[in-house]
């Protein structure tokens, strides 16, 4: 990096919080939408140590974390990055959220990108920081800048053993300029901590209740609200009656806002009793008679398959469909506004600090660095944290009470007035040689679509981790009234499904093995390895009871392979899931703890969402309100789940998403093992199974 500049003492140890640049947001059928997540032009992460590390005189060393943290540990991995690279004592380690600030690049938090995205900018601010705390040490003892050496926080003089702590170096540090040349990171043999599974470092906080989620948020002054929100998609509010609400012990006012009715008080309680007694007439709008099977039903009038562009001996033909899914984080959506005459300050569990902070610059029309973004620990996010819409709620209604106010959500609000993942219809077709094996494949996955994405990218989901010779791979983008956003995932959530499923099928067809065609078929050395440990592991081929089968599946994406076996039984009509055994090559693994910890959360995703979970509905509403009857997985239906790691010395790639795609089409591939019935609409109901 040539900055020349030099960094004053107090830059060296305290983080800057100017803002910048602006992002675009939008509206539509959907209040707040913003039309493009992530902005106009990606923005690169600084690389200079103020911006990412503070070092004190007592030799605490604090790294500032700009993704946000959900559970899946960003902030010990980012944690263990920095200090790697910096050679700091972990146990000297603190942790800092940043605020929303383009310095941190696009500080949005999905797709699994937070450790490939800042890996590289972070191990260079820290050794950069290294570098002039070896500086200032040499300079002071009038020595060789090789002539020392870091470690656990201390830079060490070789010949004398003379030693000055980080805290001891930290201001002359500050006074040197920053290198023109960025220095030599370490070799991945010389890691330490990096590799090592680290308990996260926020853990006790956690356990202690002293770590701040949103709705732990408390400002002075602060008013609570809650509000009514149209149960048909698109509906207005027609007129309202808040007599009796208003009459309710700590309720203080109700005002219309976009999205509905608040109802504003002293407590959350109140509030929620309050709008219990609030009388609305909704115009429910051109959506009323909406259900899920005439949407699914015209989805599947488009999804035509495609041509097979080779001579083939033998063709098969598929459809697979899946349904709408809500996120259903535990911590349901909330935020504080505090919206004054020139300002804005926002704390959120939020996945998306700078959009949030450019859609309510813009609401208020304020400068960007008028508003500040603070971001809380977030009770999960699963991508629904990517919307800003419960942010704009609560702007909404502190500029229209004059004071600070907490919008939150009940369960029921979060199940209903979600941006869901979308459904979708999947037509395959494929061919066979004269050997059975599969030499042309065509993939038409017809969806709703996420309003930002594009076509290209659903094609791109679609992508196999397969060498076929003839592949054809379109994607229809049909629009529906049900608002949808990013889920675990995203679209492999679901082309994952249908692609996976359909392979075992021709591997059937062909009179193949389910994990031979894989293996023979796989376009990458790294997806066979993974494909052969999981198979090993879980006994792949070996005897089961009857009533019994395994099933097989993997994906590429994210940078990462993964591939994932379900064994289960099937009795009286009910499906058992005993054990799933994954395989994972993530690329250099920051901190196996999580990572395994992630990849299991998301192997409890994939077995409810094959099982039980959906969206339905009907009468243009969401027929499901409580996580009891959407269908996820009880402890007592959680079977034993192992991970194993392939060592690897590859950049690092993603895990939050990883962990997901395959386990559905694996579940299913199970079932077809164990029964003989073929699965290809998600939840699974054995009675209407092929």
């Amino acid at each position: 990096m040539n900055d020349r500049r030099v960094l004053s003492r107090r830059s060296f140890l305290i983080v800057s919080a100017t803002a910048g640049a602006s992002v675009l947001v939008g509206g539509g059928i959907f209040a707040y939408r913003r039309l493009l997540q992530r902005g106009d032009e990606p923005l690169a992460p600084s690389t200079r140590p103020d911006v990412w590390v503070r070092i004190d005189t007592d030799n605490t060393v604090t790294v500032t974390v700009a993704k946000s943290e959900m559970g899946q540990g960003v902030r010990t991995s980012m944690a263990m990055i920095v200090a790697e690279e910096l050679d700091a004592d972990w146990s000297q380690i603190r942790v800092e959220q940043a605020r929303a600030h383009p310095q941190y690049g696009n500080q949005f938090t999905g797709g699994s990108e937070s450790t490939r995205q800042l890996w590289a900018p972070l191990r260079t601010a820290a050794a950069t920081a290294r570098q002039l705390l070896v500086t200032a040490a040499a300079q002071t003892w009038q020595v060789d800048t090789t002539a020392c050496q870091t470690g656990d926080g201390y830079v060490v003089h070789g010949a004398t053993g003379r030693r000055f702590s980080y805290g001891q170096l930290a201001v002359a540090a500050a006074s040197l300029p920053v290198p023109e040349t960025p220095p030599q990171l370490k070799h991945v043999a010389d890691f330490k901590l990096i590799g090592t599974p680290t308990a996260r470092i926020d853990n006790p906080r956690v356990v202690d209740g002293s770590a701040v989620y949103g709705l732990d948020v408390r400002v002075p002054g602060m008013r609570y609200a809650t509000v009514a929100r149209s149960p048909v998609f698109g509906g207005k509010v027609a007129s309202f009656d808040a007599t009796q609400t208003k009459a309710a012990a700590g309720v203080l006012e109700a005002v219309q806002i976009s999205t509905g009715v608040a109802v504003v008080g002293e407590t959350t309680w109140a509030v929620m009793l309050g709008r219990a007694q609030l009388k609305v007439t909704w115009a429910e709008g051109p959506n009323a008679q909406l259900s899920s099977e005439s949407i699914l039903r015209d989805l599947l009038a488009q999804a035509q398959p495609l041509e097979l562009k080779a001579p083939v001996a033998r063709t098969l033909e598929a459809i697979y469909t899946l349904p709408y899914l809500a996120h259903a984080p535990m911590e349901p959506m909330n935020a504080v506004a505090d919206v004054r005459a020139d300002r804005c300050e926002i704390w959120a569990p939020t996945q998306n600090p700078l959009a949030a902070r450019d859609l309510v610059a813009r609401l208020l029309n304020l400068p960007a660095d008028a508003v500040t973004v603070n971001v809380t620990l977030l009770g999960g996010g699963f991508g629904r944290r990517l919307e800003s819409d419960y942010i704009a709620e609560a702007v909404e209604i502190s500029k229209a009470v004059g004071a600070p106010a907490q919008v939150v959500w009940s369960r029921d609000d979060d199940m209903r007035h979600d941006f869901y993942r979308p459904a979708s219809q999947h037509a395959l077709r494929a061919g066979l040689d004269e050997a059975g094996l599969p030499v042309a494949w065509s993939h038409n996955f017809v969806t709703p679509g996420i309003s930002w994405h594009v076509k290209p990218w659903l094609v791109a989901s679609m992508d196999l981790p397969y060498t076929i010779a003839s592949v054809n791979q379109d994607a229809i983008i049909a629009p529906q009234p049900v608002p949808t956003g990013t889920w675990r995932s995203v679209h492999r959530s679901q082309t994952t499904f249908a692609s996976e499923g359909f392979f075992d099928e021709l591997a059937v067809a062909g009179g193949v093995d389910p994990l031979a065609l894989r293996l023979r078929l796989a376009a990458s050395p790294r997806m066979q390895r993974v494909l052969a440990m999981a198979a090993e592991r879980a006994g792949w081929g070996g005897p089961l009871p009857a009533g019994s089968g395994r099933g097989i599946a993997c994906l590429y994406d994210y940078g990462s392979f993964i591939a994932q076996v379900v064994e289960l039984s099937v009795a009286d009509g009910q499906i058992i899931v005993r054990r799933v055994v994954s395989a994972a090559d993530c690329g250099i693994a920051v901190n196996p703890r999580t990572i395994e910890a992630q990849i299991e959360g998301a192997v409890i995703d994939g077995l409810a969402t094959a099982l039980s979970a959906e969206i339905t509905v009907q009468g243009g509403q969401v027929e499901q309100q409580q996580l009891s009857d959407y269908g996820w997985l009880r402890i007592s239906a959680v079977p034993r789940i192992e991970t194993y790691l392939v060592p690897s010395q590859e950049e690092p790639g993603g895990v939050g998403e990883l962990g997901y795609p395959a386990i559905p089409p694996a579940v299913a591939n199970a079932v077809y093992a164990a029964t003989g019935k073929r699965i290809r609409r998600l939840p699974i109901r054995l009675a209407e199974a092929g």
